[in-house]
């Protein structure tokens, strides 16, 4: 039987491939960005042909694409209480305190003082970049994306806790088309998903080093479950 020694470094190898699959989109998309622009992606994704014909799913979509990874998380903290598995809990608590300090509170204040605003608020012709500073307005809160951050940030613990590595590529997929399904709406700039998913990775990475490992560490051998094991 498998005990908690081998956890730690699974869990390190894992956040490294996943993260490196998000940085080289990143990269891409960095690249993209900067060869044409933020008002004019948007441009070409908000009016292609595809997204009007299916704007009322994207709209849809764009939101509940979030919720499952939720209840994933609650309910395996709400199992580990139940069964007593403190390492369950402490899984699904690192997602959340991710979430907090990356999706929520970083990038809500990042929108408050920044106050770009959306593509579909903006003043400017076709899609151009407006900042007014600190605002309330959530029409100019496009900076960073929420959705983004949160996606990512899902997508990253969701690859922790799953062994193959299709699942991973999926949960990958998934956060890309969330992120991209904000642009084909004009509720983001390429730009903002690129900064949402940063802060998530950095988010991830700090409460991956500082509290979640530290206390996997520190647990009692427990067996390690099948989904966590490489082989």
């Amino acid at each position: 039987m498998l005990l908690y020694s081998p956890v730690v470094p699974l869990l390190v190898q894992r956040f490294g491939r996943i993260t490196l699959a998000f940085g080289l989109l990143m990269v891409a998309g960095l690249a993209a960005w900067l060869a044409v622009g933020d008002g004019e992606i948007v441009t070409q994704v908000h009016f292609s042909r595809w997204v009007q014909r299916h704007y009322a799913f994207l709209r849809s979509a764009t939101d509940l694409g979030l919720y499952p990874f939720y209840l994933f998380f609650l309910a395996l903290f709400l199992y580990g209480q139940l069964r007593g598995e403190r390492w369950m809990k402490l899984m699904a608590q690192a997602y959340f305190l991710a979430q907090l300090f990356g999706s929520l509170l970083t990038v809500r204040v990042l929108k408050m003082v920044l106050g770009r605003a959306r593509p579909d608020a903006t003043p400017l012709p076709g899609f151009e970049s407006d900042w007014i500073g600190f605002t309330w307005d959530a029409k100019f809160h496009s900076f960073p994306s929420g959705h983004a951050a949160d996606i990512v940030t899902s997508a990253v613990f969701m690859a922790l806790i799953l062994r193959p590595r299709w699942a991973a590529g999926l949960f990958v997929v998934w956060a890309l088309a969330i992120s991209l399904s904000r642009l084909a709406l004009a509720k983001h700039y390429p730009s903002d998903a690129l900064a949402g998913a940063a802060i998530a990775i950095a988010a991830c990475f700090l409460v991956l080093r500082y509290w979640l490992l530290p206390r996997l560490e520190r647990q009692p051998p427990f067996p390690v479950p099948s989904w966590w094991r490489t082989s």
